[in-house]
């Protein structure tokens, strides 16, 4: 699946490739009254269409990063400051989540991490029994810290 701005992109190609042939054909109709009004008026709708377009899309806002960046940059601190390397695992792993989900679950991590003496492994995923939730765990190696919880995805979450 293509992002919107991608989309809005090609949308944008297409409309400045459709305005380009419509000026060239002008060019070679040369003579040719007919064929000069049809260039026109194909360049003229692609120009309306490009108009209406960008008026009705408007600014895109700006893409939200993915939810493994921040909990995996979060792991990194703690491996630099405890020297024990943590794992992540997140689910897909273009995750994006709004920024009150994205939060929460970076504070998660983040306390999580505070609590563990050992190697963490923390997974974040869609649950296999309900795609309306989302799975946080984190874990240490062996026996120890082990915790676990449910969220439920939003409107605004993007999966």
């Amino acid at each position: 699946m293509s992002s919107a701005a991608d989309r809005h992109e090609r949308i944008g190609q297409a409309l400045t490739a459709l305005r380009v042939n419509a000026a060239v054909l002008l060019r070679k109709a040369a003579g040719q009254p007919e064929l000069q009004a049809a260039a026109r008026e194909v360049e003229r709708q692609g120009a309306a269409i490009d108009r209406a377009l960008r008026a009705l899309l408007g600014p895109l806002p700006p893409e939200r990063p993915t939810l493994r960046a921040p909990l995996h940059d979060w792991l990194e601190k703690w491996h630099d400051a405890a020297g024990a390397p943590g794992r992540l695992d997140v689910q897909p792993p273009d995750l994006r989540l709004s920024p009150g989900l994205s939060q929460t679950l970076s504070r998660m991590t983040h306390d999580a991490l505070a609590l563990a003496t050992r190697p963490l492994f923390v997974s974040v995923k869609i649950a296999d029994d309900d795609p309306a939730v989302l799975c946080w765990s984190a874990t240490e190696d062996g026996t120890g810290l082990r915790l676990a919880a449910r969220l439920p995805l939003g409107a605004g979450d993007r999966r």
